[in-house]
């Protein structure tokens, strides 16, 4: 199976919150996996490839490392999804589920590897809500993000990424890596914190 779809969106710095619609149709879609509906597996394929890439990307910083992150993970659950029972599949709460599968791929992949990944001279902007890449400031800073990012402990780098990255509140964050609401929050807070600090010494480097 070919997973196709290159993601082309980008949330900044500012998580969006939860609605209840996106809830309800997450909701709609595990009654369709557990009802046998055989567009289900393509529509949540599509629903979630993109913000699973931006996740994966961000820890990898490599991108056939992170497509082929996120291809493995969704072959995993699509896998899984055909041995679980109705009532699980009904039960299931899609993203994080996702999410949890895709950190466990991505964290072996990085073990696999023991090595840093380079970052690209001129990579395509994964996040397209930034500026144009045209912009070569704006391109330097994305880069200078991504490096700052690399040199975050992996909880920071993993809670950060989530949060800000793909947007997801703080309690499917939790629900994700098992770490209390409490821990995820803290591990963003000192993440964020640590990233102003390296990126003000990236400048002061640059400027220097």
């Amino acid at each position: 199976m070919k997973l196709s779809g290159v993601p082309a969106c980008c949330t900044g710095m500012e998580a969006d919150v939860e609605t209840g619609r996106e809830a309800e149709e997450r909701d709609s879609l595990a009654e369709r996996l557990a009802d046998g509906d055989p567009t289900a597996p393509r529509d949540l394929v599509q629903s979630h490839y993109t913000e699973l890439y931006r996740y994966a990307f961000s820890m990898l910083r490599d991108r056939p490392s992170a497509e082929d992150a996120v291809q493995t993970a969704l072959e995993k659950a699509l896998i899984a999804l055909g041995g679980y029972s109705e009532t699980r599949i009904r039960a299931l709460k899609l993203r994080a589920w996702l999410y949890r599968i895709t950190l466990n791929v991505v964290r072996n992949k990085v073990r696999d590897t023991r090595r840093e990944v380079p970052v690209p001279e001129a990579p395509e902007n994964p996040y397209g809500r930034m500026q144009p890449a045209s912009s070569h400031d704006n391109r330097e800073a994305w880069l200078d993000t991504l490096a700052a990012l690399e040199r975050l402990p992996e909880k920071q780098k993993t809670a950060v990424s989530m949060r800000y990255l793909s947007d997801l509140p703080y309690s499917e964050i939790s629900e994700v890596t098992g770490w209390p609401e409490g821990t995820v929050k803290t591990l963003v807070r000192r993440g964020v914190v640590r990233l102003r600090v390296l990126l003000l010494d990236t400048k002061r480097k640059d400027l220097g």
